[in-house]
């Protein structure tokens, strides 16, 4: 199910590409899994992606794209398809915002044979992601990704993240690093509205509450720490309106009372 969130004058649209299968032991909890886990014991989490529409449309993440090598672990392929039903082509696509090069972040920047999906777009990704996977050659982005992100950067279509700074009118690029070097939440605003898109930051609604349930694929679990603790306070202070790409459904909440309440 679509779930849309207004900020001001902005419409976010959730988009769903595949399915993460969160293994028992992922945040370090077994009551984390047991909380989020359907009636069969199985922890099935959306690998979401979060679309603005309107003259000139912006994608924030990429999805994992299709042909996975572990199925029960990620599957994607979805993206293409639900950015049709919000009326939405790739092609048409102007603004690709990264939250980090993790695999089911950035899969469809390119196919497995070279062919940009979004050939129209300007790509942002911050410099501690571009460093650690690119340059410094981490586990991370697929090949082909690589490849297609180093083309890309060749012709000046991709733009590097220096800290805290405005992407485009209305999305504001904060750096959240731990998960990986260089993560990032986007901050969507208009006005006195705000809504932040928390990327792997945070990966379910629980952890707001739960500091040490850390995600087993963190490259700096104590930053990666320190980084929820101050997006709690922040969500919290701010009574913004926050989702992750891997909230249950894809749907956004806010901090009230010290607890998590879905925005309707």
């Amino acid at each position: 199910m679509t779930a849309v969130l207004t900020v001001g004058g902005h419409r976010l649209i959730s988009v769903r590409d595949g399915t993460f299968f969160m293994p028992l032991d992922f945040l370090g909890d077994e009551q984390a899994h047991r909380e989020l886990a359907d009636a069969d014991g199985t922890v099935r989490l959306p690998v979401g992606a979060f679309l603005m529409p309107g003259d000139e449309p912006l994608l924030i993440d990429a999805g994992v794209g299709p042909g996975y090598p572990r199925p029960d672990f990620l599957t994607g392929g979805r993206l293409p398809g639900e950015l049709a039903a919000a009326g939405v082509r790739p092609e048409q696509v102007r603004h690709l915002a990264l939250s980090h090069l993790h695999p089911d972040h950035c899969g469809w920047v390119a196919t497995k044979q070279g062919g940009l999906t979004f050939p129209n777009a300007q790509v942002y990704v911050a410099r501690g992601d571009w460093d650690h996977f690119l340059e410094e050659g981490h586990s991370g982005p697929a090949p082909w990704i690589r490849e297609a992100m180093r083309d890309l950067a060749g012709r000046g279509r991709v733009t590097i993240i220096d800290g805290e700074r405005q992407i485009l009118p209305g999305l504001r690029a904060l750096p959240a690093p731990g998960h990986t070097p260089g993560h990032t939440v986007y901050a969507v605003h208009d006005g006195a509205e705000r809504a932040l898109l928390l990327g792997d930051s945070i990966y379910c609604p629980q952890q707001l509450t739960e500091a040490d349930w850390g995600a087993a694929s963190e490259v700096d679990p104590v930053l990666a720490r320190r980084t929820r603790e101050w997006l709690w306070r922040e969500i919290e202070a701010s009574r913004a309106a926050a989702v992750g790409q891997h909230f249950p459904g894809l749907q956004a909440g806010r901090v009230l009372g010290k607890e998590w309440q879905a925005v309707p």
